[in-house]
């Protein structure tokens, strides 16, 4: 038989996935691998989505998505982003993750370079090379707070760099770049004529700091990918969104036709009903992130492994170096002998191989105790270590 394709066999796999596999099967397990909020979808989106259903607005829809929805995302990017667009500029996605590959498809040739965060979320990766381009990383260091610097970036853009990632809130760092530190990302994207896809479905989860929209500063340059999974608990739902500047975003939404159709006609009025309802409930989930992250900081305090706060969405990456383990497997060794589950670091990136993430988006309780429980076979381990070394 031919070959089969060789770009998804080039895919790395994502390691979230991987120990998610474990993790299922782990009796008692503590999951803290993956970031999905443990609250429920508010009870007037999941009605919204029922009365569309009964209504019998269950149909195909413009590829972009129903213009009710689009029209009030025009409203919500004016009012919360800054942003002066019109509804030809919204496509409406099953999901954020498809709006982004959706932005790879349309600005990528086969051996473009994209400029990536590490550590970053190892979908970019993926979605580039499925996308015929080539990942480079540019680092973020933790004496940064893992915000990313210019200077770093321009050491790595090559006359084949043709994009400019950037996530903000930072997944899986929970960092927030200031305004200044974008606004300086984007001028740098204007010198080397480079597009910037803007990674910002954690804006409403910001602890301290504010939210700062990229295409502010350049609106003809940047593509914003925005999400109702983290804001109003709805990853199972699939609704996502991104604005673009013309042509990109008829272009992304024709590239949508053969590839998705459309999102959910349901799942889309739900969505409606998401951003037009009540938002009491998504200051109530921000804060109810922001003291989980406190209690964790405090554990990690306690047990010596405190490095950094972050300031922002639902994850802490927590040093585990002492254990002198690959984080692939310190993740798996974990599971087995603390039935706790969390991210393994390398997943991220190179940089962050001495590392593993830790989701907050879990009850207060479970997270406390897998915290704990994680940095106890930590120093289990390094005591171990101490020992044969002695011997």
């Amino acid at each position: 038989m031919k070959p089969l394709a060789l770009r998804p066999q080039q895919m790395k796999r994502s390691g979230i996935r991987e120990i998610l596999e474990i993790a299922v099967r782990t009796p008692g397990c503590i999951r803290l691998e993956v970031g999905e909020p443990n609250f429920p979808t508010p009870a007037h989106i999941i009605e919204a989505a029922h009365r569309a259903a009964q209504e019998g607005k269950t149909r195909y829809t413009l590829s972009a998505g129903i213009i009710p929805l689009r029209e009030a995302l025009v409203e919500k990017v004016r009012r919360f982003n800054g942003l002066d667009i019109g509804v030809e500029n919204v496509i409406v996605t099953p999901g954020s993750t498809y709006s982004l590959f959706n932005a790879f498809e349309v600005l990528l040739e086969p051996g473009d370079e994209v400029l990536v965060p590490d550590p970053g979320w190892p979908t970019y990766d993926t979605q580039i090379t499925l996308a015929g381009g080539v990942t480079t990383r540019y680092p973020l260091y933790q004496a940064n707070g893992f915000r990313p610097a210019v200077a770093d970036l321009e050491k790595m853009i090559t006359p084949k760099t043709k994009v400019i990632v950037m996530c903000n809130p930072s997944n899986p760092t929970g960092a927030v770049s200031t305004e200044d530190e974008i606004r300086q990302i984007v001028e740098l994207a204007q010198r080397y004529d480079l597009y910037v896809i803007s990674d910002e479905v954690y804006e409403e989860l910001i602890f301290e700091g504010k939210p700062t929209t990229a295409a502010r500063f350049d609106p003809e340059r940047v593509i914003s990918i925005y999400s109702f999974s983290k804001t109003y608990s709805m990853t199972g739902w699939r609704v996502g969104y991104a604005i673009a500047p013309n042509p990109i975003a008829t272009w992304m939404a024709r590239a949508c036709e053969p590839n998705v159709a459309c999102a959910s006609e349901p799942n889309q009025w739900a969505a409606l009903a998401a951003l037009t309802g009540p938002q009491e409930v998504v200051g109530e989930m921000r804060q109810a992130y922001q003291r989980r992250r406190d209690l964790v900081c405090d554990v990690l305090k306690e047990k010596g492994l405190f490095q950094y706060m972050p300031n922002g969405a639902f994850y802490i990456m927590i040093d585990v170096s002492q254990a002198q383990m690959d984080s692939y497997d310190f993740c798996k060794e974990l599971l087995k002998v603390k039935q706790v589950a969390c991210a393994p670091g390398a997943t991220f990136g190179p940089s962050a191989s001495g590392l593993v993430r830790v989701s907050l988006a879990t009850a207060e309780d479970d997270l406390v105790e897998g915290v704990r429980r994680l940095c106890d076979f930590v120093e289990e381990r390094a005591v171990s270590l101490k020992t044969a070394a002695v011997r």
